[in-house]
């Protein structure tokens, strides 16, 4: 590299003695070599300027089908469930293996996410993109270092799993420990640089996980993380709460339920419950609880804490069995990794009839998940057909939402579909939407009947 002539660094090189007119050669590697399988992480640091982004682009260039974040294009003009993925089901699929399922972000477009969704994001489109080598200079160099640290752990876990090559370069070292690297390169100024081939766990867990806590929770800490949820807010007949703290804060909350007077799932599985009595009520109470809401906060997802509040927390319920009835289960499996087991069943469609009527009126389901939509629909009925689908919808919801008898409550007056406004019916019409959901259950191995009573 040959330096300009101006007159400052003319004095420069009468001062100390140098010539502008030689080539000055600065050495970075000499006679490096490194041996990466796939399937390897490595992680490259350093201080600034000591050559770790060459090495990068070194390393890309010698590498078969590897891509970096310089080469993906990241649509910014759509929700990012329509961002990536060639169709619904995969989109589903890479972005749950990111920790980025969550209802609410899924209609987001990529600027209004944080820069720990963002990451996020860039890596499900890595995954996309079929490449057998990520490369990431810089690497969450822009984070938080609680976010740096679930992210790297998430990133190595997907990688891993699918037997993917990352290659990452910071100047932090305090990524070590959740990316757990099996190849740490440690670059100096000039030549300098070091190797370490490393041995990872088996089962390697986010660092952040061990100074987490379980307690017992309340509905105001339900609260503060249920703007997450992509369920309504409200719950009702709550028989426990947990919430999964680090330090003073939240970071997860679930929360049990009364159990349903009948579920086929639960009917699929034991007969033990099927006669709907009163005695069969209090049998239920007493012997089985329903998961409702698993919320983690966002900046902590992708690291196992669904599964690890759902396992640790379902032995302290004192329950013969816990149950879950849920949507997102067809995308995100962490009931079954905290130890819940499908139980396949054919659901009852309560809606079915009412849904021929909207459709015959006019309705496409595909839009009945918007309230808007059948809030316009809504106001578009006489008064008498309105009443009619009103009432319909309101007998169906309710069939839905009896629970079992609880000793103690008190009477309620009995509301019918005119107590209830255009926006409130429009939004019951939701439900009505076919949806897949996956019935799953626990048993507690330690369940003694006569300890319960």
């Amino acid at each position: 590299m040959q330096s300009a002539v101006t007159p400052r660094t003319l004095a420069i090189s009468e001062a100390f003695g140098l010539s502008l007119d030689e080539d000055q050669t600065y050495t970075v590697f000499n006679r490096f070599d490194i041996q990466i399988g796939s399937g390897d992480i490595m992680y490259i640091t350093g201080d600034s300027g000591s050559g770790k982004s060459l090495l990068l682009r070194e390393l890309q260039s010698r590498l078969p089908k590897a891509i970096s974040t310089d080469d993906i294009e990241i649509p910014d003009d759509v929700p990012i469930i329509d961002g990536v993925g060639q169709d619904l089901e995969q989109a589903m699929y890479l972005l749950s293996l990111v920790g980025l399922n969550d209802a609410f972000i899924l209609l987001r477009k990529f600027h209004e996410l944080s820069e720990g969704q963002k990451y996020r994001f860039m890596l499900a489109k890595l995954l996309e993109s079929g490449a057998d080598a990520y490369l990431m200079d810089e690497f969450c160099a822009l984070l938080d270092r609680e976010t740096a640290k679930v992210v790297s752990f998430n990133m190595q876990k997907i990688c891993r799993k699918l037997g993917k090559t990352l290659i990452v370069a910071t100047s932090h070292t305090d990524l070590i420990a959740d990316l757990h690297p099996s190849i740490l390169v440690k670059k100096g100024l000039e030549q300098d640089v070091r190797v370490e081939y490393r041995s990872v766990p088996n089962a390697p867990a986010c660092s952040l996980i061990s100074n987490m806590q379980i307690e017992p929770g309340s509905l105001a800490d339900y609260h503060v993380l249920s703007r997450f949820h992509y369920r309504q807010k409200t719950v009702r007949a709550v028989q426990h709460i947990f919430k999964l703290v680090n330090g003073d804060e939240v970071v997860g909350v679930i929360v049990y339920v009364y159990p349903a007077l009948s579920l086929a799932g639960r009917n699929a599985y034991t007969p033990r419950y099927k006669a709907a009595s009163s005695e069969i009520a209090r049998r239920l109470n007493d012997e089985v609880t329903t998961i409702s809401r698993v919320v983690i906060h966002p900046k902590y997802r992708g690291v196992g804490l669904g599964a690890k509040l759902i396992r640790d927390t379902m032995p302290m319920t004192g329950k013969r069995y816990v149950e879950a009835l849920t949507v997102m289960g067809r995308f995100n499996p962490f009931n079954e990794k905290a130890g819940l087991i499908p139980v396949p069943y054919q659901p009852k469609d309560r809606f079915k009839g009412v849904r021929n009527q909207l459709i015959l009126l006019g309705w496409d389901m595909q839009r009945a998940s918007s309230w808007r939509y059948n809030q316009e629909k809504l106001a578009g009925l006489d008064e008498r057909t309105y009443q009619m689908v009103a009432a319909e919808i309101f007998r169906r919801v309710q069939q839905g939402r009896v629970g079992c008898v609880r000793g103690g409550a008190k009477k309620q007056t009995v509301k019918t579909a005119k107590d209830f406004t255009l926006q409130d019916i429009a939004e019951m019409i939701k439900e009505a939407v076919p949806r897949e959901k996956v019935y799953l259950i626990w048993e507690n191995p330690d369940w003694r009947a006569e300890e319960a009573a």
